[in-house]
C-alpha cells in the first residue's frame, strides 16, 4: 500500500509535457508489441509449412550477415538522418514486406524465409529506438517506477493483438493478418513523433548530443571493447538467446508432429502468445513494482536463471507436447518481461553513445546472432546424438542457465564502477 502511495505521488510529480511524453511512449510499445502479436504466429506456421523445424539452424545461421549489414547501415545512417527519420524508414520497410507477403505468399511461399528472417531484427530494431529515446529522457530515480509500465503497456498490446490470430486465423487466412501491419504503424509513427517532440533530444540535433563523432560501425564496436561492462551486458543477452534458442527449437518440433494444418498451428501459435504476454503482464508488475525492490536489481537478475532452471527441470522430469508448451510459455514471458525491464535498468548510467549505438550492437547484432550460436549447438548435436537430441538440448540449456548465474555475479562489480562514474561526471 505504501509502495503505489509512492508511485502515485511520483507520477503526479511529473511536468505536464513529462506525462504526454510517457503516454506517447507506451502508446508506441502498444502497437510495436501488437503489431507483432499478430504477425508472428503467421509467420511461423507459414514458415513450418513450407520448410519445416529442421531448417530453423539454417535460418538462424542466415540472420548473421542480414544482422551484421542491419546494424552496419543503422549506425552509419543514423548520426546523419537522426531517430525521427530512422524510425520512419524501419517502419516503412516493415510495411512493404508485409503487404508483399499479403497479396505473394499464396503465389510464392518461399518469400516466407525472407520475413521470417527479418521478423526477428525488425522488432529488435522498432524496441531499440523506443527505449533508446526513453533513456535519454526519463531520470534515474524515475525509471523504477515508469520502466514497469511502460512494458506492460506492450504487453498489455501483444494480450489483446494476439487474440486476432488466435481466434480469426482459420476465417481470416494466415496470409492476410500481415495487412493489419499498415494501420498499426501509422499509429505508431504518429505517437513516436509526439514523444520526440517532447523528448530531451528535441532541443538540439542529434548529431551534437553525440559525445564520438565518428559514424562508423567500428567505432561502436570500439565502445564496447573499452567497456568491460558492456562487454559482460553483451554476454548477458547471448547467455539469454541462446537458451531462447535452443527452447525455441523443441519447441517448433513438437508443435510441427502434433498440429499439421497450418491455420489451426497459427491460431495455436496466437493463442500461445497470449498466455506468453498475459504472463508477461503480470511478471511485469511483480519485477517492477516488488521484485527489483525486494530483491534489488543485482538479486533480480541472479532469480532470473534459478527460475528458468527449475521451469526446464520440470520438462526434463515430465517431457511432453503441453510441457514443452508449458516451458516455452514461461522462458518467453520471463524473456519479455522480468528480463527486459532489468536489463534495460542497466544502460542508464551510460553515455549517450551507448545507449543509442553500442546498444544496437547489444541489442539487435547479438540478440539475434545468438540464436545462431543455438543453432551450431543444434546443428553437433544432430550429428553426434542426433537419437537423443531433443532432450541433450535441455541438459546443455542447463548448463547454460549455471554460466548466466556466475556471469551476473561478475557483471555488478563492473556495474557499481560504471555508476560511480556516472555519479562523478554529474
Amino acid at each position: 500500500m505504501q509502495l503505489i502511495q509512492s508511485i502515485r505521488q511520483e507520477i503526479s510529480a511529473h511536468m505536464r509535457s513529462e506525462k504526454f511524453f510517457v503516454f506517447f511512449v507506451m502508446l508506441v510499445g502498444f502497437c510495436i508489441a501488437g503489431e507483432y502479436a499478430i504477425t508472428r504466429p503467421a509467420s511461423t506456421s507459414i514458415f513450418l509449412s513450407v520448410y519445416s523445424t529442421k531448417h530453423l539452424p539454417f535460418v538462424w545461421l542466415v540472420t548473421v550477415p542480414l544482422n551484421f549489414l542491419v546494424v552496419y547501415l543503422y549506425n552509419r545512417f543514423l548520426p546523419k538522418i537522426g531517430p525521427m527519420k530512422m524510425l520512419g524508414s524501419l517502419a516503412a520497410i516493415v510495411a512493404v514486406i508485409h503487404i508483399s507477403c499479403a497479396f505473394w505468399l499464396s503465389i510464392f511461399p518461399p518469400l516466407i524465409f525472407l520475413q521470417f528472417v527479418w521478423k526477428d531484427i525488425y522488432i529488435l530494431l522498432m524496441f531499440k529506438q523506443l527505449w533508446s529515446l526513453i533513456h535519454t529522457t526519463i531520470k534515474k530515480e524515475r525509471a523504477k517506477y515508469l520502466y514497469g509500465m511502460i512494458y506492460g503497456m506492450g504487453t498489455l498490446g501483444s494480450v489483446i493483438c494476439s487474440l486476432i490470430p488466435g481466434f480469426l486465423a482459420v476465417d481470416f487466412g494466415s496470409y492476410r493478418l500481415f495487412l493489419l501491419t499498415l494501420p498499426l504503424y501509422a499509429v505508431l509513427f504518429w505517437a513516436y513523433r509526439n514523444a520526440f517532440a517532447r523528448s530531451s533530444l528535441a532541443s538540439k540535433s542529434f548529431i551534437d548530443k553525440l559525445e564520438t563523432k565518428d559514424p562508423s560501425p567500428k567505432e561502436s564496436l570500439s565502445m564496447i571493447r573499452r567497456s568491460p561492462f558492456l562487454v559482460s551486458l553483451l554476454f548477458l543477452v547471448v547467455f539469454m538467446q541462446v537458451s531462447v534458442g535452443l527452447m525455441e527449437y523443441q519447441f517448433n518440433s513438437y508443435l510441427e508432429l502434433n498440429i499439421v494444418d497450418q491455420d489451426i498451428r497459427t491460431a495455436y501459435c496466437g493463442r500461445i502468445t497470449a498466455v506468453v504476454n498475459l504472463l508477461s503482464g503480470l511478471f511485469q508488475c511483480i519485477g517492477s513494482f516488488f521484485l527489483v525492490h525486494t530483491l534489488g536489481l543485482r538479486g533480480s537478475h541472479l532469480f532470473i536463471p534459478c527460475v528458468l532452471f527449475s521451469n526446464l527441470l520440470l520438462f526434463i522430469w515430465f517431457p511432453s507436447f503441453i510441457m514443452i508448451s508449458l516451458a516455452f510459455v514461461f522462458l518467453k514471458a520471463i524473456d519479455f518481461s522480468l528480463f527486459g525491464v532489468v536489463r534495460e535498468m542497466l544502460y542508464i548510467p551510460l553515455k549517450m553513445d551507448e545507449k543509442f549505438r553500442a546498444k544496437a550492437i547489444i541489442d539487435v547484432f547479438a540478440y539475434r546472432t545468438s540464436k545462431a550460436v543455438a543453432s551450431c549447438f543444434i546443428l553437433i548435436l544432430q550429428i553426434v546424438a542426433s537419437a537423443y537430441l531433443l532432450p541433450v538440448i535441455s541438459y546443455v540449456s542447463l548448463a547454460i542457465f549455471v554460466g548466466w548465474f556466475i556471469l551476473v555475479t561478475k557483471l555488478f562489480k563492473k556495474y557499481q564502477n560504471v555508476s560511480l562514474a556516472e555519479i562523478k561526471q554529474n
